[in-house]
């Protein structure tokens, strides 16, 4: 008597999965807890787990590792994957036993209100695949909610690194930790990084939400069309560092 409250098995996970996932044998991207992007050839299912093939120095047993995945008749999802074991298949790959962790429909709204801002900031690097560990950048902080937030940069960055991101907003220090899942271009030879937070202190989450439920009670133009206000605030800020680089305009007479 009662629904059976049971958390999923391992079986009925990767039932799931199979459901989202190409058809095997695939190689399908996947994000790394330890940092990093890389592709992991699924090839096969062994019982209740999934066979495949992956970058040896990537690969640990037990990390766990996500693939968003695009489903043509259901949307899109996320597959979680925790590594059973792995052992050496050959000199750049290790076969690995993944066991599916979790899935889940990404919707295609938002999960927490964001705001656009425009404020400078510190990116330090956790991973990367270019730059060395504690490498800080100087970016400006464009766009946040209580679970992502993007920032404009010099550097190039690429999907999965890992950086800690400090500045200050409405008065308050914000200190989280972000991971890269989006790079592109922006004006001026900079690149726009959007990221997931995968850390951050309750504090931090409470003045970010706080900030964005002002945004939106306000009603503000820049509420509503938040990209076009980040925009804005990327061709304001790029304006502001190329004027200082240039020096003041020199009026030539006709």
């Amino acid at each position: 008597m009662g629904a059976n409250m049971s958390e999923p098995t391992r079986e009925e996970l990767l039932t799931l999965a199979l459901g989202v996932l190409p058809e095997l044998p695939e190689t399908v991207d996947v994000l790394s807890e330890d940092g990093g992007c890389f592709p992991i050839t699924i090839s096969e299912r062994e019982e209740d787990l999934l066979l495949g093939y992956a970058p040896r120095g990537a690969i640990r047993d037990d990390l766990h590792l996500l693939a968003r995945l695009y489903h043509p008749g259901r949307g899109r999802y996320e597959v979680e994957f925790e590594v059973v074991e792995h052992f050496f298949h050959s000199i750049p790959e290790a076969q690995v036993h993944l066991a599916v962790s979790g899935v889940r429909h990404r919707k295609a709204r938002r999960a927490s209100p964001r705001v656009a801002v425009s404020t400078p900031a510190t990116a330090r690097i956790k991973y990367c695949r270019s730059l060395p560990r504690d490498t800080e950048l100087e970016v400006r902080l464009v766009d946040i909610s209580a679970t992502g937030c993007a920032f404009v940069t010099q550097k190039e960055l690429a999907t999965g690194d890992l950086v800690r991101v400090q500045a200050v907003l409405s008065g308050r220090p914000i200190d989280l930790e972000a991971r890269v899942v989006r790079i592109d271009p922006a004006p001026y030879e900079r690149y726009r990084a959007g990221c997931e937070i995968t850390e951050i202190s309750d504090l931090s989450r409470t003045t970010i939400s706080a900030l964005a439920a002002e945004s939106a009670e306000s009603g503000s133009e820049d509420q509503r069309n938040p990209e076009e206000a980040a925009a804005r605030a990327e061709s304001r800020a790029a304006s502001t560092a190329l004027s200082a680089r240039l020096g003041p305009a020199i009026i030539e007479d006709e």
